[in-house]
């Protein structure tokens, strides 16, 4: 009996094994044919992404599908070419979905968005376009249009104008006249913003909580000069450099919690020290492992994946500063218009404030 008992459990577990392994997500790499096109299907475990390269008279057209791991291969169903007027559209069935299609013209790879509308009607946009809800509404000279159910905050010289889908509010910071607000910071749901009352040098921030619209205040040792910017966030913590004391504060806004810190920046969660001297004449940011960067090229606005170095326009308009990153979404000012790009909804219009014309570094903040 003892015996039978212990082929049991040695069968249980050796099951239990197989289970484990069978399931087990991994990364491979798989090349096969699709309706006569070479395709490269990979899954990469650690992104949690999927990457299928379409290759078509030597060009690749990328796609980024995250999914979770499936055990079966050669995922891509269909592959089918859509040609007008020098534009190529390249789409894919993955696993019984469809994927918004690469396309590309004869200046490089654009979105289906930029493409022409005889294009957008052969692919048949609607299929990836999701209709935009707008709730209109105009708050203090602010005309909006479309807030994608994020928290907007637009400095006003002594504060902010706080505006989300329910709630409009004036937030005071300040009695003095701020134009370029360069030291305000942003992580997670907190805003850091000198207290600007001191003058050129201050020894308090103040911290904005944007979910209930305190403000709490953190007393320094040491002063903070008007020199000073926003280097970037690494996990709960967000990190400023003075260039006139040549010296890096690292705050953790949640704990009202700093100190200062050796000079350096994070590159993909990794520190990297830096010199007092590098930081201070350089702007440096961090950079972070995200799936889409962008970057403005001519005037236009252009995204970038992780796995390629093929740049594509999502944007014709005559673009100024971009606002805000955020993998798949990218927000951006054009004139004194605040927009977004999304595959979701493409290119659209979120408010417009005529003061945008005038100053616009560092005034728009998005949660």
């Amino acid at each position: 009996m003892k015996k039978l008992e212990l082929m049991i459990i040695i069968f249980i577990c050796c099951f239990s094994f197989f289970l484990l392994s069978y399931f087990k997500s991994r990364n491979y790499e798989l090349i096969y044919e699709k309706s006569n096109y070479k395709v490269t299907e990979k899954y990469l475990k650690e992104d949690k992404n999927y990457v299928v390269n379409v290759e078509y008279k030597k060009d690749n057209y990328s796609f980024i599908i995250p999914d979770s791991y499936h055990r079966s291969r050669k995922l891509v169903k269909t592959v089918k070419k859509y040609e007008v007027n020098g534009e190529i559209c390249i789409e894919i069935n993955f696993n019984g979905n469809k994927v918004m299609p690469t396309c590309k013209n004869n200046d490089g790879f654009i979105s289906l968005y930029q493409t022409s509308d005889k294009m957008k009607s052969k692919v048949k946009i609607t299929k990836y376009k999701e209709k935009v809800k707008t709730n209109s509404f105009e708050y203090k000279n602010i005309k909006v249009n479309f807030l994608n159910n994020k928290k907007v905050l637009v400095w006003n010289y002594h504060g902010f104008y706080y505006l989300d889908n329910k709630k409009k509010d004036n937030i005071k910071i300040t009695n003095t006249d701020v134009y370029n607000p360069s030291s305000v910071g942003q992580i997670d749901n907190y805003l850091i913003i000198p207290n600007y009352d001191q003058g050129y040098e201050y020894k308090i921030i103040k911290i904005l909580n944007i979910n209930n619209f305190d403000i709490d205040k953190l007393e320094l040792e040491e002063s903070l000069s008007n020199e000073s910017y926003v280097l970037g966030t690494n996990e709960k913590s967000i990190f400023l450099f003075d260039k006139k004391y040549e010296r890096e504060f690292e705050i953790v806004p949640y704990k009202l919690k700093y100190r200062t810190v050796t000079p350096r920046i994070y590159e993909n969660g990794n520190l990297i020290e830096k010199s007092s001297t590098y930081l201070a004449t350089n702007e440096a940011s961090f950079k972070y492992d995200d799936l889409y960067t962008y970057e403005i090229k001519n005037n236009n606005l252009y995204r970038k994946n992780k796995y390629n170095d093929n740049l594509e326009l999502i944007s014709r308009n005559n673009i100024k500063e971009i606002i805000k990153e955020n993998n798949d979404e990218v927000y951006y000012l054009v004139d004194d218009k605040l927009y977004m790009y999304s595959d979701k909804y493409g290119e659209v219009l979120l408010l417009e404030y005529f003061e945008l014309n005038f100053n616009y570094k560092n005034i728009i903040y998005i949660f």
